[in-house]
């Protein structure tokens, strides 16, 4: 990462724009080199805060100085102060820390001991450290389990940056990113801010909040900035699909619009390039894709959206067929990474069979066992990555597994997670914020579709906890509703 820092000392043509702000990267790297003397070299370096340039500047220093940054949600992002501060308590008791970092706004609020950002700057730029050992810690959003720690080398780090530059059309040099995705997640961290510092290109960073409040304001700065590329999970298609009024968009600069953290749905691709369309969306820029922490980010890349039909085994290890089932393409492996998918013993399975997909490659943390066993259910198709499930939300009905997800799509467009207690599935659904919510004899109806027997329960709107990256946590469901 110094060695990247250095490199982008005199880089005066493209930097980080925020809101009306804008610092080249030679500018934000003379200021970070200023900051750096806050910090001891070895140190791991815990930042809490929204997207902001104060947060990219001590991402910076903490590099420059040699040390291990690690980003965490601030509590904005949960949902209740207790869970956050059992959360922020356990992270830095693994982390061997007893504070960090954050916005002044959120001192009074944090657990532990906490210093305000910005931070302060001596006059003269700190001369540059040794890279510590660990270029920065990740920790995974809990979508399943607790969130627990991914630690990644500078080896792991610049390998999958190469690797996302590798994808990149065109020279490296032209491109523009707009992203609302949070530093603390790797998608924002590593696909946005760090892909954008290393290609080098520009960025426009917006905060989560903004894209929360208005997702209009996402594709107009897309349009505004003549952006060629932005990342989102499916949640974000979906809201701007249904809050999103904006027309005077002009969407044609945009050549690859990754999509990935959640399973993508084919109804939300379709309709979202049939919204856009006419505001100069195309088709071939929605890149569906598939990454996970623990190798960096990226595992698989798409060429553009792909949908084919299946019917699905109910077993790991049985063929996969032609069939009615949407899946979306996650494509092929990016350069260096190597996928299998294989049976529950390790052993790999052919093409077109259901099994758990294992990562394995340069970018994969050094202390994981490879190939890692990712926790997902898919197949390869034509050499392309198809995504199915999580191992752990799997529903189990005579011996039969099905996808939680099948069950979900029956309840659309409320807010829903198919969880198991013992032998029984239920469906947990969120009265909607407005309007009225059917009578549960009519949700129950739409369950009866399912490929099990689905009890629907009716929760209060916000009752399904979410990951720190904002999605719907089924693990998380199931504990709330056991506890009941």
């Amino acid at each position: 990462m110094i060695e990247l820092l250095q490199a982008r000392l005199q880089q005066q043509d493209c930097g980080i724009y925020q809101d009306d702000q804008y610092f080249s990267y030679a500018e934000l790297i003379h200021q970070a080199a200023r900051q750096a003397a806050n910090f001891s070299a070895g140190q791991v370096v815990v930042l809490v805060g929204e997207n902001s340039l104060s947060l990219v500047r001590a991402l910076l220093a903490a590099w420059w100085a040699g040390c291990t940054p690690v980003c965490l949600p601030p509590p904005a992002r949960m949902q209740q102060a207790g869970p956050y501060e059992d959360f922020l308590r356990t992270t830095l008791a693994q982390l061997g820390c007893t504070g960090g970092w954050c916005d002044s706004r959120l001192i009074s609020r944090l657990p532990g001991q906490w210093r305000p950002l910005p931070l302060p700057e001596q006059e003269d730029p700190a001369a540059a450290g040794i890279d510590a050992e660990l270029a920065y810690i990740q920790f995974s959003s809990g979508t399943t389990l607790e969130p627990r720690a991914t630690r990644l080398s500078h080896a792991n780090l610049m390998h999958n940056l190469e690797a996302i530059a590798r994808q990149l059309p065109g020279q490296r040099t032209a491109h523009s990113c707009v992203s609302w995705l949070p530093l603390y997640h790797d998608m924002g961290l590593v696909g946005c801010l760090l892909s954008a510092i290393y290609a080098p290109g520009s960025l426009n960073l917006m905060t989560p909040l903004q894209f929360a409040l208005r997702p209009d304001s996402w594709l107009q700065t897309i349009s505004r900035r003549r952006a060629t590329i932005s990342v989102a999970p499916n949640f974000a298609l979906e809201q701007v699909l249904q809050r999103a009024t904006a027309e005077d968009l002009d969407l044609s600069s945009l050549q690859m619009l990754l999509l990935g953290s959640e399973t993508i749905r084919p109804e939300s691709l379709r309709a979202f390039y049939e919204r856009y369309r006419d505001q100069g969306l195309n088709r071939e820029s929605l890149r569906p894709v598939y990454g996970l922490a623990e190798n960096t980010l990226a595992v698989t890349f798409s060429s553009g959206p792909k949908i084919l039909g299946f019917e699905l085994p109910g077993q790991i290890g049985e063929p996969v067929r032609t069939g009615q089932r949407q899946l979306v393409s996650l494509g092929e492996p990016v350069w260096g990474v190597e996928v299998s998918v294989c049976d529950q013993t390790g052993e790999p399975l052919p093409e077109a069979h259901l099994g758990c997909i294992r990562v394995s490659g340069p970018s994969l943390a050094a202390n994981l066992m490879t190939p890692y066993d990712t926790g997902d259910l898919g197949f390869m198709w034509e050499n392309e990555l198809y995504f199915v499930t999580r191992q752990k939300d799997v529903l189990v009905y005579h011996g039969r597994k099905h996808d939680p997800e099948v069950v979900e799509q029956l309840v659309l467009p409320f807010e829903s997670a198919a969880v198991q207690e013992d032998d029984r599935a239920f469906c947990l659904v969120e009265r909607p914020r407005r309007g009225e919510a059917p009578p549960l004899e009519e949700l129950q109806r739409f369950l009866s579709q399912a490929p099990l027997p689905v009890q629907a329960v009716w929760v209060e709107s916000g009752w399904l906890p979410r990951t720190s990256s904002g999605k719907i946590s089924r693990f998380k469901a199931r504990q709330k509703h056991v506890a009941l």
